[in-house]
């Protein structure tokens, strides 16, 4: 499943990508972005529509802007990693939805913006092989689709970003502890010291080897 749907977004298309970056810059059309594809070793790509009636397919984010005068940003200052599988999913965490965000780019500069939705990568269907790192603890990255200040959007990761929730994060710019990422898969069904009772009791127990 590499195609995915999102809350549409109702933006402009920069005309170049539509003329395969030959001519046509500084031109926009409005569009209506409705989903996007995840393909391993590409930033995710995203579908449209205009009003023509056109439809076009696999777009990056730098493609797009909500301000019709937004400046152009470098790809790899509004995206940090590639899609890590073919299988993705899509969620408006509730408690995130809307809030202010903050990240760091490549080139060490600060952007603010509000936060839209959420990317993340799993391996899918068992039959297929696990070709990348979307289940790995200490590799898989989740992308945070945010609504740039400055009329671009932008995918950034979990440890990149800051988001400012006025109820709760009192300490906003003070390292609280300096993280590390997570190595350890989480599991009670890998020990080889419990077992359950053989027998078809409701209230099994659970005995020790």
């Amino acid at each position: 499943m590499c195609n995915v749907n999102i809350p549409p977004i109702e933006c402009f298309i920069r005309a170049e990508y539509l003329r395969n970056l030959e001519d046509s810059h500084g031109t926009v059309f409005p569009c209506l972005v409705f989903g996007f594809s995840s393909i391993p070793t590409r930033v995710p790509l995203f579908h449209f529509l205009m009003e023509d009636g056109g439809i076009w397919w696999r777009m990056p984010i730098s493609a797009f802007c909500w301000k019709p005068d937004a400046e152009p940003m470098k790809l790899e200052d509004l995206v940090l990693w590639d899609s890590f599988s073919y299988s993705a999913s899509v969620s408006v965490f509730y408690i995130l939805k809307d809030k202010r965000v903050q990240y760091i780019s490549r080139d060490k500069k600060t952007y603010t913006g509000t936060y839209m939705f959420t990317i993340d990568w799993f391996s899918g269907n068992y039959n297929n092989l696990d070709i990348g790192f979307s289940e790995a603890p200490g590799q898989h990255k989740c992308g945070h689709v945010i609504k740039l200040d400055n009329g671009n959007f932008a995918i950034q990761p979990n440890n990149r970003i800051l988001i400012q929730d006025p109820s709760f994060t009192t300490k906003s710019g003070k390292m609280i502890i300096e993280r590390k990422l997570n190595s350890n898969i989480w599991s009670v069904e890998d020990k080889p010291k419990w077992t359950c009772s053989d027998d078809d009791k409701y209230y099994y127990d659970i005995k020790e080897k």
